[in-house]
């Protein structure tokens, strides 16, 4: 029997405008203090003691609901008001330094970016060479290989270019879509995305090959960064590590798989650049104990998560948090980074 979406449109209308309730309200707030030169004056007299490190995916030249990321511009202001106020430094040297309990400059920042797309080459790498800002680039080394984007963003594609106007699928349940207009594919992208993250490898595989069988869609083409590039980045600074092979999700995957896309990723990422590769990055932020013992086996010196490992004591190497690279304007970005985001929020529990 199959199932349609059961979310009721008052429910999920509520619920998206409760939440651009919160972003504006965070963004008018972040905008008075940064306006106002207090955001500033903080990161100056008040830098955080500890270093952060950012995590980004996209650089993008306009707004896209199926392949969110910063803006080409946003990202220039934000990397401005970095290198003005705060410490730009290799993710090596900060990495080094933590887990070996070595000062830092104050108000230390490493930038980080997952999946290997090319706009990472085309846009955000001459902002990065403009300012001369270090950054590493954690690739999904088959879709740098095969020129495929990874499958959370296959289905993207495939949902925003099909000329379907309905989808019907078995897999991983069965389950029917409208696809009539922009907003029901994102709807439908939501849902198809978080349902393939709780399937195993071997179900989520099948059902994006239905998924590409069902919405008849040219193969996705010059998306992710090429060797080439690759190669020309690491000449001048950009760092590389692995991100996997496919971007399975590593806690639904056989052992034996798990072994294998970590250890394989990064010898073909080695084989490419000529480097060593030290750091490796847990796709969707999704550590599992496999996944930690094949991190170990395979001889990375450290392995990064998503934030809720940040301010762990002492760091674990294998966990090492990062913060999400925030996408709205660079005063709530400069908030985020210097810290009054988080004061602001522990002031606001402590007042509750």
């Amino acid at each position: 029997m199959v199932s349609r979406l059961q979310t009721s449109p008052t429910v999920a209308t509520y619920s998206r405008r409760k939440r651009s309730m919160r972003t504006l309200a965070k963004e008018l707030v972040c905008g008075c203090f940064y306006y106002s030169g207090l955001t500033v004056l903080i990161a100056r007299w008040f830098p955080r003691h500890q270093p952060i490190i950012l995590c980004a995916h996209r650089v993008v030249s306009g707004e896209d609901p199926f392949f969110p990321g910063i803006l080409q511009e946003r990202f220039a202001a934000d990397l401005a008001y970095l290198t003005r106020h705060h410490r730009v430094l290799p993710l090596g040297e900060v990495v080094a330094a933590v887990l070996n309990e070595r000062p830092l400059p104050r108000g230390a920042v490493a930038i980080t970016f997952d999946d290997g797309f090319a706009d990472n080459f085309h846009l955000a790498y001459p902002i990065l060479q403009r300012d001369a800002v270090p950054a590493t680039i954690f690739l999904v080394s088959e879709c740098v290989e095969t020129g495929r984007i990874p499958w959370p963003e296959r289905v993207a594609y495939l949902l925003q270019r099909t000329q379907r106007t309905r989808l019907q699928i078995s897999l991983p349940e069965p389950r029917v879509f409208s696809l009539g207009s922009q907003a029901e594919r994102v709807e439908a992208l939501t849902t198809l995305q978080t349902l393939l993250k709780t399937c195993g490898t071997v179900v989520r595989r099948r059902a994006v090959e239905e998924l590409e069988e069902s919405l008849s869609v040219e193969p996705d083409q010059g998306m992710m960064l090429t060797w080439e590039q690759c190669q020309r980045m690491v000449q001048t600074g950009i760092g590389f590590g692995s991100h996997t092979l496919t971007h399975p999700i590593l806690a639904r995957t056989e052992t034996a798989e798990v072994k294998h896309e970590i250890a394989t990723s990064k010898a073909l990422i080695e084989s490419r650049i000529g480097r060593r590769v030290d750091y490796f990055a847990y796709p969707d932020d999704n550590v599992c104990r496999a996944a930690l013992d094949a991190v170990e086996a395979a001889g990375f010196e450290a392995a990064f998560a998503g934030a809720r490992h940040v301010g762990q004591t002492p760091v674990d190497r294998l966990t090492v948090g990062r913060y999400p690279w925030d996408l709205g304007p660079v005063s709530v970005f400069a908030a985020e980074v210097s810290g009054l985001l988080n004061g602001l929020r522990d002031l606001l529990t402590f007042l509750s």
